[in-house]
């Protein structure tokens, strides 16, 4: 999952600091917000998690995800020879998105302290999958010309992602974590926005995100070295990112 979301949020990066002014952090912000949205079952309310039962299906969904990231990397065969060595620069960044998913998951408070939470308006998790895929398709399509010099980069992405999509699905055929506990998270557009923004300005995203573009690059994805120098100036002011102990 890790290496999905970071090769997707370079990319998007690139073209959207090359096609607009806006701050791409409040465009992938509202677009999950969006989803979110889109997801959610008219009539239908389910019991809001506690923190313990929220942290233990983060988990179970984390180490899902991750385990179909093994097979379906080989997707990214089509934009280097050596998929190995790509594999290798997002592995190293592991921890970045490990802390910001923390981070988020601490500050959206979407879980109550007992199991005895309210009702709230339930959420179709499958649907959270079909809505997404259907929106980078019609992004894809509308950035045609936009996104032409690296195409075949957002190409293998969308292949990858769509086979750990269906990686994921099939591990949980039979029901996903919350729906065994009976519960889902409540986020709250306002709030996840906030905690959105807030974690990634934590993480410092920008000088990450050079140091992602060059690793990718030594590794066989040559395209994407014009933006190498444009994430390396964005980040040049941003301060330190601490060790962690």
């Amino acid at each position: 999952m890790c290496i999905n979301r970071s090769l997707i949020f370079l990319a998007l990066l690139a073209v959207a600091n090359a096609s607009t002014a806006s701050d791409p952090i409040d465009s992938i912000s509202s677009q999950g917000a969006d989803i979110l949205n889109r997801a959610k079952l008219t009539g239908q309310t389910v019991r809001q998690c506690s923190c313990t039962e929220q942290r233990v299906c983060v988990e179970e969904m984390k180490i899902q995800a991750k385990d179909c990231t093994v097979p379906c990397f080989q997707k990214f065969s089509s934009i280097t020879s050596r998929p190995n060595d790509l594999k290798k620069c997002f592995d190293e960044k592991d921890n970045i998105l490990e802390d910001f998913l923390t981070c988020f998951e601490n500050r959206v408070e979407a879980c109550v302290a007992d199991q005895h939470g309210p009702q709230i308006q339930k959420t179709d998790i499958r649907g959270i999958f079909k809505v997404t895929e259907k929106s980078i398709t019609t992004q894809t399509n509308t950035f045609q010309t936009m996104i032409k010099p690296i195409k075949h980069i957002l190409d293998a992405t969308g292949d990858f992602a769509l086979c750990v999509k269906d990686c994921f699905l099939e591990k949980n055929k039979s029901g996903f974590c919350f729906d065994r506990k009976g519960c889902q998270p409540l986020v709250a557009e306002t709030k996840a926005r906030q905690s959105f923004r807030a974690c990634t300005k934590k993480m410092h995203w920008k000088r990450e995100a050079g140091e992602l573009c060059e690793c990718s690059v030594n590794a066989g994805v040559e395209e994407l070295r014009q933006y190498c120098a444009m994430f390396k100036l964005m980040g040049r002011r941003a301060p330190m990112r601490k060790s962690r102990g």
